[in-house]
């Protein structure tokens, strides 16, 4: 493997592990500000953003309000009297 492929699959791969930390700290917190979380990641907001849904499939508005409902309905699930 040539060294500019190494170096660029690690750089990868460090970036996909910064976009799961911001990804979990938008599942702690209630409110979602792009420039903070961008700047946690080390990126712009335009950067952030392209990633984030390049690596998880939809923007982080997006993202949070989707595993806010998947955890309502676990939630409600889990409630229901049998």
């Amino acid at each position: 493997m040539c060294l500019s492929l190494t170096a660029a699959a690690r750089e990868h791969f460090r970036e996909l592990a910064l976009l799961r930390r911001v990804r979990d700290r938008i599942d702690r917190e209630q409110s979602l500000d792009v420039e903070v979380l961008a700047h946690s990641a080390g990126m712009t907001a335009e950067q952030f953003l392209s990633r984030f849904r390049d690596a998880f499939g939809q923007p982080p508005h997006a993202y949070q309000r989707a595993a806010r409902a998947a955890r309502t309905l676990t939630f409600d699930r889990v409630l229901e009297p049998r």
